[in-house]
């Protein structure tokens, strides 16, 4: 498959001067731990490397709300994620403790409500089924509602992804990515990040020599590839100044919101490298990609906008610009149907169909 066509990256793109790290690497002298960042024996090592206030959705106007596009179903009161799975739609709750799912060919349908112990983190699995994870627990909630419940030793997740092989990563906020077999078994640690808020895995048949994990770490407004079967970390690579969320198209392409300087940032290859910046005002936080129609979709939370831009040529051209609900902070598209689903922050699932 041919790769897309890109801009040529400077020789001096900024990278996060960070030692690469192996599971379980053990600081041997006073100077190398200084230099490595390894923490004491009471916990996992943090880098002693710059870092950034972590960025945060710029907010959404307060006032009157314009009418947004498509239809809008009731959802929680500020939901805390959104996942798709299958033929199913699913928000977190405020509390964390109900999966509300609904179904994508009858939205406003009664939603089928799932009990759950406190989740921070949601995602699909396939086939109408959800992966969930919050302190001390990860869940499994079938296409049936049914709930499955593992503890693991994590106090604080903040990222939760799963490879093609079935292996589930969980990110923490003290730096940690967990690596968990398909039965949820802890399987290794991985450590050297400040912290870990988003984690992207490049699906089969992406334009590389092998899956590709990423982590985004906002402390560092940093991506860095990661081996997760033997811990190696790759070179990080500076994503602006206040990185926020990411996604990787079918290409193996990350794309990363970077909301505090209002642009999109292209990496791709290994190793990575930055292949674009392109300017996004309103504030860019969430992204997805659908692959079928090579759209990346981007909201911009201090408009209350989403925005659709076409990759097929390398850079960003802007397709399509949609009224959205208020305060945008969750998005995802569905890749058969190209419909998208844009959660409020504060209440309100929002359907467009690809139509409009």
């Amino acid at each position: 498959m041919r790769l897309p066509r890109s801009t040529p990256v400077p020789r001096s793109s900024p990278q996060v001067h960070r030692p690469r790290m192996r599971v379980g690497a053990l600081c041997l002298v006073a100077a190398a731990a200084i230099l490595a960042g390894c923490g004491n024996s009471d916990g996992p090592s943090t880098p002693d490397v710059p870092t950034v206030t972590p960025a945060t959705a710029s907010p959404a106007p307060v006032g009157p709300a314009t009418s947004a596009a498509g239809l809008v179903v009731p959802t929680p009161a500020d939901g805390r994620g959104l996942a798709l799975s299958g033929d199913l739609i699913a928000v977190l709750d405020r509390a964390g403790t109900t999966v509300v799912r609904y179904r994508a060919d009858d939205p406003g349908a009664d939603p089928q409500p799932a009990t759950t112990p406190e989740l921070t983190q949601l995602i699909g699995s396939g086939g109408g089924a959800f992966l969930g994870v919050g302190p001390g627990v990860a869940v499994r909630i079938t296409g049936d509602g049914t709930v499955t419940t593992t503890e693991v030793d994590v106090d604080d997740p903040t990222a939760l992804a799963q490879t093609a092989t079935g292996e589930v990563l969980i990110g923490t906020a003290d730096g940690r990515v967990l690596v968990l077999d398909g039965e949820l078994s802890p399987l290794r640690e991985i450590d050297g990040f400040v912290r870990v808020d988003d984690i992207t895995v490049s699906p089969d048949g992406a334009d590389l020599s092998a899956e590709q994990v990423v982590v985004l770490d906002r402390a560092q407004s940093s991506v860095t590839p990661v081996d997760v079967a033997d811990g190696d970390l790759g070179p990080a690579l500076r994503a602006g100044n206040g990185a926020t969320n990411s996604a990787v198209d079918h290409f193996g392409r990350v794309l990363v919101a970077n909301t505090r300087d209002g642009e999109i940032i292209g990496f791709f290859g290994s190793p990575l490298v930055m292949r674009f910046r392109y300017p996004v005002p309103g504030g860019p936080y969430a992204v997805d990609y659908d692959d079928e129609r090579n759209l990346m979709w981007v909201s911009t939370t201090a408009n209350n906008e989403v925005v659709a831009y076409d990759l097929s040529g390398g850079e960003p051209v802007e397709k399509r610009r949609v009224q959205a609900v208020a305060q945008p902070d969750s998005i995802v598209v569905d890749d058969t149907s190209g419909t998208l689903y844009v959660l409020s922050r504060r209440g309100g699932l929002q359907i467009v169909d690809n139509g409009g």
